[in-house]
């Protein structure tokens, strides 16, 4: 492995603030971290750069083509470029990933969304985040994008999926390391408290129709109506980071998501601020963290089993709910801390760059 040394590395892409979280714990490693992305859209996350400033279907195209274009030197010469997502350099910026893919050491694709891989990997679950009426299901399958995919995936020195589920679309492909789990915001202390005189749970909906948004709501609209004088549900939809991050705050549940076997950044920004999560968590997606007894409570696409669930927690006294928050932020230092995934990273990069 080469010897260690401080690195120049640019992150591409954003979601739910990986690559922020991510570049924080690299540099604190003494790395040159540069950020190229637009913030996961209204969330906002921080970039040092934006990939596509300009708005609008053609005109912002174009300027947001040419703008990256004249400024592209600022994204060459680095040891390390890594993406997050084929489509965060949008496919009308080919020659300009290109450029990057050749003007750089070497490339990683930190696999945290939905891609063909992913796509075409979906019979092997038992359940799926997308339900077949769903566009977004049959997006990636046209010849424009596979060819563009292709082509990225080729190109491509290293894969390392965050978790199991994006794992088991590129295990066979030998370019494919064993998962990376995703990095916390690293910023959150420890300082939890009793629930109150009611349970507060958050539900927050990214889009309906995905995730299984329909079992949860249905288990929360019975919840509300046979304990409406034990808990506070709150159900909100299209906020800011920083707006929901707020909500967040003040809630003892968070209900992340039910047709996934694994948990994603949602779940880790709650555990972190100590709250019990109802996510995804089975066993064998467990198994690739190192998690033997995962503090996330895995919910299935089942409206009887999330209600359940529920209710179970309802039942528990102060002490045992407080007990639950504690795991959950165990949990993430354990397994999620930035400074830990930023050391591991370094490791993958070093190993990377020592056989350029």
């Amino acid at each position: 492995m080469r010897e260690k040394t401080n690195m120049k590395i640019l992150l591409i892409g954003e979601f739910s603030g990986v690559h922020n979280n991510l570049k924080h714990g690299l540099e604190r490693l003494g790395h040159k971290v540069t950020l190229l992305a637009d913030g996961d859209g209204s969330r906002g996350f921080k970039s040092d750069f934006k990939i596509t400033p300009f708005k609008g279907k053609v005109k912002g195209k174009i300027l947001s083509y040419f703008y990256v274009f004249s400024n592209i030197r600022k994204f060459i010469g680095y040891d390390i470029i890594q993406f997050i997502h084929p489509s965060h350099i949008p496919y009308y910026y080919f020659a300009i990933r290109s450029i990057l893919l050749r003007l750089n050491q070497r490339s990683v694709y930190y696999v945290c969304g939905t891609d063909i891989a992913y796509m075409r990997s979906k019979d092997r679950f038992e359940y799926f985040p997308y339900d077949k009426s769903i566009k977004e299901e049959y997006r990636t399958y046209n010849l424009f994008d596979r060819i563009y995919y292709n082509i990225f995936i080729n190109k491509i020195d290293v894969i390392i999926p965050s978790m199991y589920t994006y794992y088991i679309g590129y295990s066979a492909n030998k370019k494919t390391n064993l998962p990376i789990p995703l990095p916390d915001s690293g910023i959150i202390s420890e300082d939890l408290s009793k629930t109150k005189s009611k349970i507060k749970i958050l539900y927050g909906i990214s889009r309906r129709g995905f995730k299984g948004a329909e079992y949860i709501l249905t288990a929360l609209k019975r919840i509300k109506e046979n304990y409406n004088d034990q808990v506070d549900v709150k159900i909100v939809e299209r906020l800011s980071y920083t707006e929901y991050l707020k909500v967040l705050d003040n809630a003892d549940i968070l209900i992340d998501q039910c047709k996934s076997y694994d948990y994603a950044m949602n779940a880790i920004n709650a555990m972190e601020r100590g709250k019990i999560v109802l996510s995804g968590s089975e066993d064998v997606a467990m198994k690739y963290l190192n998690i033997q007894n995962s503090a996330v409570i895995n919910i299935l696409p089942d409206t009887n089993q999330i209600e359940n669930e529920i209710i179970k927690l309802i039942n528990m006294s102060p002490d045992q709910l407080l007990e639950l928050k504690k795991q959950s932020y165990r949990q993430v230092k354990d397994i999620h801390d930035n400074n830990k995934i930023a050391k591991r990273f370094e490791a993958n990069y070093l190993k990377l760059l020592s056989n350029y």
